[in-house]
């Protein structure tokens, strides 16, 4: 066997087990990255002053042109080109819609692109708080980008679908869809094949394995990371504090191996090549375990939640067929009964259609109906006589038990019909609650006023609409009738063929370069490789710029290779025009002391930013603009001429966490990292002049 004939089959190996996803899983995928996407925005936008504008702390022109260039020169961010706060409100506006278009699937490709470039210019703004969770949300934006994750469950395929299958009548519409684009041509199944999926399956699971490697300190070792992570006072959530003060100690230990376990099953599980009916939705179980309880306990930003997002594109064809078979043997058959003569009704019944992928909808047609025009030699005389417009107005859609017969109208009839559409069960409680009952009168108006909505939106009757002897006819007896009904096969030229396959090559050219960008940089970024395979000064520079500029980083190692056994927060200590001694960043007095905190409820954006500018090597971002800037500029915040700041000194308040099997934090210190006196001050007349600037001092490298 030659050395070509052994690579092909290694390629097809390969392929066959990671390369390939089920077109619903990938729609799956998008609709929750998609969801994710846009409660991230949200979250950043809640900060959008003090981090994203030039309020904030870092203003852009600060940032491009004076001290700082992020990642040395590969640096570029859309959000550096928005500068007062209303800017970047428009910009995050701007951002959130794209995300949103994206969840539901409205030019996907599009917005799958323009939200890779949102989410890293987003990181490049304001490094100083990006981490892990952040890389991870760029690395899955960017591995979604090659994926046809619009394909399914998407208004993409609700439109193609609609284009490519104009139905002539209530038979047509439970015709079963077209397949699926990327599955079309070659009468496969609905799969999709690409080196992306390869490389974002291997990519999460070596995300695990050098979690679980670089793990090899001591407390790791001895059990005691749990301890000290709960008792990071800048980082644990409201419920971890009351664990953290009556769990016992040994459960702690146990917890702590229990992650190491975990982490260390996980490469295997996502990676084993047979069984993967079993090893997946294992893998996806301890995953949703693992990081809710993170998510729950601790504020790690979006590190948590996009690992659970990035394990739904680990669902098999397999598990979609026992969910179906699940499914149907509990759904709800139900006959859709539309008013023939109403375009509005035609065109709800042709929406309900495409939601119904499992085929329990059947649909007829009543009321008056234009009569099919004659083709070749039919006869008038043949045309079946239409029945006359009944005196009361039918329903605009009703829906109908057909083992019993009993009917629902209106938004009783919605409520039906959701039954048997898939998930519709779950999906339409949860629906009614959020939108507050607007499918229901939203139908009760439209019933009303169906004429004027169907004109409204230039609805119309297709020209071969079936007439009601047909309806209760198979598809293929009403052909015979009307062969309008039968859609014309999809015709794919020999150039558009051709133009696909290179389009396809280009594809997979681009995704194996990126991959073997991300290869080499997780070789070079994590300590546990050996020194042997480093190559970091043989990387060419556009390599680097590749990875550099949207920041697709691979160092991986969470709370490695030991947790640290410090806590602290920053606290500011400014007095203002008239005497007062106040924090801005609280509104309150300062806090100075640490031991005696139950959890200081900040938010990742925040205590990152505080963790981080406490560091020499950000000092930079401290004085003469930055955070002195700032802090100065508080009254302007508040709206208030007595909030003015006149001193202010920035303290990196630490302490030690409780030793093991102990619950109270020691060793409390104030480490002064800037101090500033307005020159040539002089107070109000019976206040006490301003105290001598202290001397700053390192909190950290």
């Amino acid at each position: 066997m030659g050395v070509g004939t052994r690579l092909r089959r290694a390629k097809q190996w390969l392929l066959e087990r990671y390369g390939t996803a089920d077109l619903r899983t990938l729609g799956l995928f998008r609709i929750v990255f998609g969801t994710l996407l846009v409660a991230e925005g949200l979250r950043r936008w809640r900060e959008a002053d003090w981090a994203y504008s030039n309020e904030g702390v870092l203003s852009n022109h600060y940032q491009l042109f004076v001290n700082y260039r992020p990642s040395g020169s590969y640096s570029f961010s859309l959000f550096d080109a928005f500068s007062t706060l209303g800017e970047v409100h428009v910009a995050f506006a701007l951002s959130v819609a794209c995300f949103f278009c994206y969840a539901i699937g409205w030019k996907t490709r599009l917005f799958a692109i323009l939200s890779f470039v949102i989410v890293t210019s987003l990181d490049s703004r304001l490094p100083l708080v990006e981490n892990g969770g952040f890389v991870v949300v760029n690395l899955l934006a960017m591995w979604a980008m090659f994926l046809p994750t619009g394909a399914r469950f998407s208004v993409d395929a609700w439109r193609r679908s609609s284009r490519e299958r104009r139905e002539a009548g209530a038979e047509a519409l439970a015709a079963p869809p077209a397949p699926p684009a990327p599955a079309r041509s070659a009468g496969a199944p609905a799969t999709f094949v690409s080196w992306a999926m390869v490389f974002a399956v291997l990519n999460v699971a070596m995300i695990y394995y050098f979690n679980v490697v670089n793990k090899a300190g001591h407390i790791w070792r001895e059990g005691d990371t749990v301890h000290y992570v709960l008792h990071l006072d800048r980082m644990v959530t409201g419920l971890a504090v009351p664990l953290r003060e009556h769990l016992p100690f040994w459960a702690m230990k146990l917890m702590t191996w229990g992650v190491l376990v975990v982490e260390a099953l996980l490469p295997p599980l996502i990676l084993w090549p047979t069984a993967r009916r079993v090893t997946r939705p294992l893998a996806m179980l301890l995953m949703f375990g693992l990081h809710t309880s993170f998510g729950v306990m601790m504020r790690l930003g979006p590190f948590s939640w996009f690992m659970i997002g990035w394990s739904f594109l680990l669902v098999t064809s397999v598990q979609w067929e026992g969910l179906e078979r699940w499914y149907r043997a509990r759904a709800m058959p139900r006959v859709v009964v539309v008013d023939g003569a109403s375009p509005l009704a035609f065109a709800l019944a042709r929406v309900l259609a495409r939601f119904d992928g499992l085929g329990l909808l059947r649909f007829e047609a009543q009321g008056a109906q234009s009569v099919p025009s004659v083709q070749g030699a039919q006869s008038a005389q043949s045309v079946p006589s239409v029945p006359s417009v009944p005196s009361v107005q039918p329903a605009l859609l009703s829906a109908r038990d057909p083992a019993s017969g009993r009917v629902w109208v209106g938004g009783e009839a919605l409520r039906e019909i959701a039954q048997a559409l898939p998930a519709g069960r779950m999906l339409w409680p949860v629906v009614n609650v959020v939108t507050v009952g607007a499918p229901r009168w939203g139908m009760a108006l439209m019933e009303r006023r169906r004429e004027a909505v169907a004109r409204f939106f230039g609805l119309t009757l297709p020209s071969r609409w079936v007439s009601m002897p047909l309806v209760g006819m198979s598809l293929a007896e009403a052909s015979l009738t009307e062969p309008s009904l039968v859609e014309a096969p999809l015709v794919v030229t020999p150039l558009a063929a051709w133009m696909g396959r290179w389009r396809r090559r280009l594809r997979e050219g681009v995704v194996l370069y990126v991959g073997l960008c991300a290869a080499s940089q997780m070789i070079n970024d994590n300590k546990s490789v050996s020194a042997v395979m480093k190559h970091d000064r043989f990387v060419p520079w556009f390599m680097r710029a590749t990875m550099a500029y949207p920041r697709l980083y691979q160092s991986w190692g969470m709370f490695a290779a030991n947790p640290i056994t410090d806590d602290g927060v920053l606290a500011v200590d400014a007095i203002t025009v008239d005497g007062r001694h106040v924090d801005p960043f609280t509104g309150t007095a300062p806090d100075l002391v640490l031991t005696d905190s139950r959890g200081e409820g900040l938010n990742q954006i925040r205590q990152d930013y505080f963790n981080r500018i406490r560091l020499d090597r950000n000092k930079v971002f401290r004085k003469p603009q930055g955070l002195q800037e700032y802090l100065l500029r508080y009254h302007e915040r508040t709206g208030q001429a007595d909030d003015e700041v006149v001193a202010f000194d920035v303290f990196w308040v630490r302490d030690q966490c409780p030793k093991p099997g102990e619950r109270t934090a020691y060793a409390n210190e104030t480490v002064p990292i800037l101090s500033y006196r307005r020159p040539n001050y002089r107070p109000r007349a019976g206040l006490p002049p301003l105290p001598k600037a202290l001397k700053e001092e390192s909190a950290g490298d």
